[in-house]
């Protein structure tokens, strides 16, 4: 915690009404012709301070809750088992088309339901949320990259910037190598904490260039960043299980593969034909990265307004049950005096 603040500071001005009590008042003072004739009045005196003492901490409390006081919202470091992941995610027009696995006839309307955007969306929601300690980025490409959500930690905005993926439509073009550095990058300049992965999630892939592929494995290899990607294979696309047959050489997602393959840093694959193929290649990818993680999370604003106010109420009964009990003294002694 960083310290108090205040909601409306500029009501800490009424503390100062708490000097009243402390000061001497006309009224308060008796002339004697001589002080040696009063008896001694220790439980007065101490009624006295005890009176002043709860007028100022009633007025002080009052002023505290005014202001509103309480402990900011601060950011805690916590301790878990999880991972770094950025999430690059195809955002081409093909991923909104139908997701039909092989063997299957493909329907007339190629953008019947289920889509391969909302199965990956569905999918990564899951893994989310089955991963409250890891900290999630988001970005979506096709022949540009964005950046949808920032490395974060909050269950709800991971969450929500997911779901923001299915607003609109995909463009045609796409260009997986420069998504992919653009990905790498914002790694880049953040302290080593735990497993870094780049998970992306696409249903094709794209040529790339030499210089592009030189940089890629660079770049991983210097932030020891693991790729996976969950290929998104409809029915007539090659398969990346045979990707060593020479019937696919032309085929630019095995090119993609083999590619990835040699990189010299971690990399696995997963085809997903269905939507259950889909869970099964996330629930698989969660099994394998739960190392321990540092990660932070918003402590929200603790108000203490009710507590000031709380001391207040009752500063104010005790100080007003003293001066009834006091003023009822003389008239009890009356009344229980001899009558003469």
């Amino acid at each position: 915690m960083s310290g108090v603040g205040f909601v409306q500071p500029w009501w800490l001005l009424l503390s100062l009404l708490a000097l009243l009590p402390l000061l001497r008042r006309p009224q308060d003072e008796q002339v004697f012709s001589w002080t040696e004739l009063l008896p001694p009045d220790p439980a007065g005196r101490w009624r006295q301070r005890l009176e002043k003492a709860l007028a100022v901490a009633g007025l002080l409390a009052l002023a505290l809750g005014m202001a509103g006081i309480g402990l900011p919202q601060t950011v805690a470091t916590r301790q878990g088992s999880g991972a770094e992941i950025l999430v690059l995610l195809d955002r081409s027009a093909s991923m909104d088309a139908a997701l039909v696995p092989r063997g299957q006839v493909p329907r007339v309307d190629k953008y019947a339901e289920p889509k391969k955007r909302k199965i990956a969306r569905r999918a990564l929601a899951k893994l989310a949320a089955g991963r409250p300690h890891d900290v999630f980025a988001l970005m979506m490409f096709s022949i540009n990259q964005f950046q949808v959500l920032p490395f974060n930690s909050q269950p709800e905005m991971i969450q929500a910037a997911i779901q923001a993926g299915g607003v609109g439509s995909g463009l045609g073009d796409t260009d997986v190598g420069g998504a992919l550095l653009a990905a790498i990058a914002r790694f880049d300049d953040r302290p080593a904490n735990g497993n870094r992965i780049l998970l992306l999630v696409s249903d094709g892939g794209a040529p790339i260039t030499p210089q592009t592929r030189t940089e890629i494995a660079a770049n991983l290899q210097r932030n020891k960043i693991t790729l996976y990607w969950i290929y998104l294979r409809s029915f007539n696309q090659p398969p990346l299980a045979e990707s060593a047959d020479p019937a696919y050489d032309r085929s630019v997602e095995v090119a993609m593969h083999r590619f990835f393959s040699t990189l010299g840093t971690p990399y696995r694959a997963f085809e997903a034909e269905s939507p259950s193929a889909m869970d099964h290649a996330v629930a698989e990818l969660s099994r394998q990265q739960m190392l321990p993680i540092s990660y932070q999370v918003k402590v929200p604003r603790a108000d203490g307004a009710w507590l000031a106010f709380l001391c207040a109420a009752l500063a104010f009964v005790l100080l007003l049950a003293l001066r009834m009990r006091h003023l009822a003294l003389p008239a009890a002694r009356q009344a229980s005096s001899p009558a003469p």
